[in-house]
């Protein structure tokens, strides 16, 4: 899910209207998503629900966009998965009224308290037993934030849509809100003063006008949960593209759209088609294809992957990748905890970034890859995996869930290359246990580890449960037997305690007359040292590409100290270090560090004649270092940000 507060992108001429990546994208969609969240992340899913299966639902629903009220049936076919189950319950908003509830078509005693339908059984049912319930209802869905269930307009015409991640489907509609049991099948009749259209997922099997009435009835015969059923009801206007598979079969992309927004829309047809194209190629087939794929316009400042059409403000470009994305990694293979959110948002935001590295002729992809990493680095902690979630802020986390998310895949490609990384992607995909259903974090790994032959334990547990990134800092000089052989001795500074060490395959480039090379070097252990080249060398470069999360102090040739004749005072502003060199140490110099005050805020005793103090613990502002011997005295300005 996409929530912009100002849903801009940018737009540059680069060849054919070329859309650069907006650098606030992912923290404009989780921007004010714990509003809506705030209700209903403190939902527990029922321990009974594993009493039963849903093996088919059918939703009729009656609704006017110009009132916030919906009423109607929702028809339930269930297979037990235990014996002597009693009791069968739905989630709906206490808010709304319950009419009646059959089972077998018998009507029964209910109770709907604490935002649960309580149904009594007949008779206890055996296991592999089959029923059916049917609850009818209605009333004015209970608004949570954002509006799971919201009655708005456009441009003064009334509209209504839906949006329930993670667990708002019961403010509108009897359900059973679950990560384990997704719906096997459905249909969806909407009907409506006849003046509207009404979308939802699946394929249109009819639209029929009756009277002042019009229903719209979409089939939808894949599995699908709870959270990604949505309704969206205005003055649409409709219009279909279609995508040409190399089997000759074709792709409908089906467009709900606002009228005032139409030839925008229609605008961005090519963009979209070769955006699905991209993904059926670099990934599998798009899983729903025998339906379709589309956008509904709703009044939600972002957008939202339910099932075969992603509501959407608009179809910008990023946006429109994004929530395609979510169709393989959301939709298709959806998360079984919100502890593992990075599944669906982290992956939908590497995918994203991959559609500038391939499309538009790639010349996006370096910016996209430094606004992830900008993000990212702009503060020291943060875990992709989700501790608490009943802290919706975290979960829906711009900078970790889905920025950070996403460059652990990265990261990920770059430690495994290309072929076996993307294997690994389509393992994953076709995985008969997690696709059409549920997937947990160690699945995911154990696709990768698989296909990888070895195994990601220490990764993960650095990228993914670990907190904060590295700091490098690098060296080189000559060998001392063979001076012109070049070392590289590399140091790393964590960003947060959580991680001591970061084992890394660091990216390493290095020119000699033009020339560059590029080097792979596996750091195992602090101040590693490699051998780098065999011959002097004019330049070398830090991860050029951007594979990795991580900052990097200058690179600097090793000074040693019997070479230098007097103190040298060095700011690390990356590191929040100070180096001191110290020719002719005694063990009794000291750094002090004074403001523009003249009031003295650190002094340190000096430990060796090459020396590196922590000043992270300094106010921004400007400062004079200063060390002083019995023969010298250094001073330097420095100023912390």
């Amino acid at each position: 899910m996409k929530n912009f507060l100002f849903p801009v992108l940018i737009f540059i001429a680069y060849g054919a209207f070329a859309q650069a990546p907006d650098p606030d994208f992912n923290d404009k969609m989780a921007g004010n998503e714990s509003r809506f969240y705030h209700k209903s992340a403190r939902f527990a899913e029922s321990e009974g629900y594993a009493d039963y299966d849903v093996t088919y639902q059918k939703l009729n629903f009656t609704v006017d966009p110009a009132v916030n009220y919906i009423a109607g049936s929702v028809f339930s076919s269930v297979k037990f998965q235990k014996d002597d189950v009693a009791t069968i319950s739905f989630d709906l908003a206490t808010e709304m009224l319950v009419d009646s509830v059959k089972y077998n078509q018998q009507k029964l005693v209910f109770q709907h308290l604490a935002n649960k339908i309580s149904i009594s059984l007949p008779v206890p049912e055996k296991k592999n037993a089959l029923g059916s319930v049917e609850v009818y209802y209605h009333g004015a869905p209970p608004q949570t934030g954002m509006g799971s269930f919201t009655a708005s307009t456009h441009q003064s015409v009334p509209v209504i849509f839906t949006l329930s991640e993670p667990y708002g489907a019961r403010d509108w509609w009897p359900c059973k809100e679950s990560l384990a049991d997704k719906i096997d099948s459905m249909d969806v009749l909407i009907t409506t003063p006849s003046q509207y259209k009404a979308a939802s997922n699946g394929k249109l099997i009819s639209d029929l006008v009756v009277g002042n009435n019009r229903t719209a009835h979409w089939k939808h015969r894949y599995p699908i949960a709870t959270y990604l059923v949505a309704i969206a009801v205005t003055n649409y206007e409709t219009y279909s593209d279609f995508l040409e598979l190399s089997d000759g079969k074709k792709i409908e992309i089906l467009n709900y759209i606002y009228p005032e927004y139409l030839a925008t829309a229609k605008s961005k047809s090519a963009e979209t088609l070769s955006i699905m194209d991209f993904y059926n190629k670099k990934l599998i087939t798009y899983p729903f294809a025998s339906e379709k794929y589309g956008h509904a316009q709703f009044g939600w400042n972002g957008g939202m992957e339910h099932q075969t059409m992603s509501f959407m403000v608009s179809l910008d470009y990023e946006l429109v990748a994004h929530e395609m994305a979510h169709q393989w990694f959301g939709d298709y293979i959806t998360l079984a905890s919100w502890h593992d959110i990075w599944l669906n948002e982290g992956f939908a935001t590497y995918l994203t970034g991959l559609v500038f590295e391939n499309l538009q002729d790639g010349v996006w992809w370096p910016t996209w890859k430094n606004n992830q990493v900008s993000r990212i680095t702009s503060s020291s902690g943060g875990s992709v995996y989700v501790a608490d979630t009943t802290d919706v802020n975290r979960i829906f986390n711009g900078r970790l869930s889905y920025s950070k998310g996403a460059y652990l895949l990265h990261m990920l490609r770059w430690e495994m290359g290309d072929e076996l990384f993307f294997q690994g992607l389509k393992n994953y995909l076709t995985d008969p246990s997690v696709a059409n259903g549920f997937a947990t974090h160690e699945k995911f790994v154990k696709h990768m580890e698989t296909v990888a032959d070895t195994s990601f334990t220490e990764f993960f547990k650095d990228w993914y449960y670990g907190e904060g990134y590295p700091t490098f800092q690098l060296s080189y000089f000559p060998d001392a037997v063979n001076p012109a052989k070049q070392k590289l001795r590399i140091n790393q500074s964590p960003s947060h305690a959580s991680v001591s060490f970061f084992e890394v395959t660091v990216p390493i480039r290095i020119w000699q007359d033009g020339q560059s090379k590029d080097l792979r070097l596996k750091l195992t252990q602090q101040d590693q040292v490699f051998d780098i080249s065999d011959l002097p060398f004019d330049k070398i470069e830090f991860d050029p590409d951007k594979w990795l999360i991580a900052k990097v102090d200058k690179i600097l040739p090793v000074i040693h100290v019997s070479e230098i004749m007097e103190i040298q005072i060095i700011p690390e502003y990356v590191s929040k270090k100070i180096r001191v060199l110290l020719p002719g140490f005694s063990g009794k110099e000291t750094l002090r560090i004074v403001d523009v005050n003249g009031r003295t805020v650190s002094q340190t005793k000096l430990q060796a004649e090459d020396s590196r103090i922590d000043v992270s613990n300094l106010r921004k502002g400007l400062y004079v270092a200063e060390v002083q011997t019995k023969t010298q005295n250094k001073t330097v300005k420095m100023v912390v940000n």
